[in-house]
């Protein structure tokens, strides 16, 4: 009796011993398995990443990786289509991307027209599906940001049910595509290719690939807006180039007269312009002037304006005939809300004659070598450039004339000099400029720019931040 008893104890423990063997061989061989399909998910990850970081290289746009993830998606999850739908400012979803005859989510599709490419029809129907918000398994994605698997979709009412047993959907996974919390999507795929329903495996392939799409999609935003700013930065240093080769490069040598410049743009592209130019009879012709706004169109403008200046000024005119013409030739080519102030001056450097005309910029500054009160502005009637009607332009502007006496001082500037803030607010005004061309007349004309400078620094101190172009053009006669 004993002896049957140890028998039956010792078979039942052999055949426990073998039930736990043959379950722990059943887990074993799914945690291989589990290991084999995380491998395999892995490999499908690094493989999208290489060749999204690729089409990011190289200037890919949205619809070119919205393909590469509909392709990527149908191919590693074995899938007959998949497509994926981007978010609108609005909310609602629009397909951006198909892989395979994937049907629409929304709406029954409509019959065929005979000749219609069956492809092209689809596609076209699947191009005007727009899915509201919360409507149908997208809309649900959608609005909850969490993936959905519908192993047998004949059964779901949320799927749209077609007629056409081709565009039936069997089996449908629905992921979000999210970024940092921020919903840019969903990615739909439908029908394995083996007949059979969707697996958690391929479900968690399909949220992966999810993820890595949203990450795809921002970075090819933030390569996309560097590529642009990079471009921007180029366009705008070249304009800067070009600019400042249209500036003169040398002060002119003339007996008699000494010039000094400082042109201080507070960005790449200034608004400001100064020239010089010989005219005939030995005179010189001498031009400062602001145009307003900065940026390429500023440029531009200014540009198109000292070119124009130029040939008028070269016909000999007087410098209010001289700028009626030119307000005649520039208002067609200035948008209504832009204008140009400026000073073109005449010099004669034998007798020290200045006549110049004045089309809304500031007055210059005439400082006289035997006076010891502050520069005076030198004034005339004129407004700017573009600002008016041509009659009107016309009637206003007109001709002033001085001379110039040895150690007599002339400053053309731009309202940035004046209008240079300490950090109360308050200016630096044409007044205080007065009296420091006064002050520094003795000077020779470079001596004498670089101090007023210096002296609008102090001022400024301890930022020294101009708010906008400056440019101080100095006329010292000999």
């Amino acid at each position: 009796m004993v002896y049957v008893l140890a028998s039956a104890i010792l078979a039942a423990i052999a055949a426990a011993c073998a039930l736990f063997a043959l379950h722990s061989r059943r887990e074993l061989a799914s945690a291989l398995d589990e290991i084999d399909r995380m491998k395999e998910e892995r490999q499908v990850i690094i493989e999208f990443l290489h060749r999204s970081a690729d089409d990011i290289g190289s200037g890919a746009n949205r619809e070119k990786i919205y393909k590469r993830i509909v392709r990527a998606t149908a191919l590693s999850c074995g899938a007959m289509s998949a497509c994926v739908y981007e978010k609108s400012p609005d909310g609602k979803l629009v397909a951006k991307a198909c892989e395979g005859l994937f049907p629409p989510q929304t709406r029954k599709i409509e019959k065929q027209k005979s000749g219609e490419l069956r492809a092209e029809f689809i596609e076209d129907a699947l191009r005007r599906e727009v899915v509201e918000p919360n409507e149908g398994v997208l809309g649900e994605v959608a609005a909850s940001g969490k993936g959905v698997l519908i192993r047998d979709a004949l059964k779901d009412p949320r799927v749209i049910r077609h007629e056409d047993e081709s565009l039936k959907i069997r089996s449908l996974m629905v992921v979000p595509l999210v970024f940092r919390g921020q919903l840019g999507g969903v990615l739909a795929v439908a029908n394995p290719i083996s007949g059979r329903a969707f697996t958690e495996t391929e479900f968690s392939l399909a949220r992966s690939l999810g993820e890595q799409c949203a990450l795809a999609l921002q970075n090819a935003e933030a390569v996309s807006a560097l590529i642009m700013k990079n471009k921007l930065e180029f366009d705008l240093r070249l304009a800067s180039s070009v600019q400042r080769y249209l500036l003169p490069e040398n002060l002119p040598e003339i007996p008699g007269l000494e010039f000094a410049v400082k042109y201080l743009p507070q960005q790449l592209i200034g608004g400001d312009f100064y020239d010089f130019f010989k005219l005939p009879s030995g005179k010189i012709g001498v031009v400062i002037g602001d145009v307003s706004g900065k940026g390429i169109s500023a440029a531009i403008l200014m540009a198109l304006c000292q070119t124009k200046l130029r040939y008028i000024a070269s016909t000999g005119k007087s410098p209010a005939q001289t700028l009626k013409i030119l307000n005649s030739e520039m208002v067609r080519a200035m948008r209504s809300d832009m204008f140009i102030t400026i000073i073109y001056a005449i010099l004669d450097p034998s007798s020290g004659e200045a006549k110049f005309a004045r089309a809304g910029h500031e007055p210059p500054l005439l400082a006289r070598a035997g006076s010891d009160g502050p520069a005076v502005p030198v004034k005339s009637r004129g407004m700017a450039l573009g600002m008016v009607s041509e009659e009107l332009f016309d009637s206003v502007i007109e001709d002033a004339s001085f001379e110039m006496g040895p150690g007599d001082v002339l400053a053309l500037y731009t309202d940035g000099l004046t209008e240079a803030a300490d950090p109360r607010g308050t200016e630096f005004s044409a007044k205080k400029l007065a009296e420091t061309v006064s002050t520094l007349r003795s000077r020779n004309a470079n001596d004498l720019n670089e101090e007023i400078i210096k002296s609008v620094e102090t001022f400024m101190a301890p930022e020294k931040k101009y708010g906008d172009d400056l440019t101080l053009l100095t006329v010292k006669k000999l």
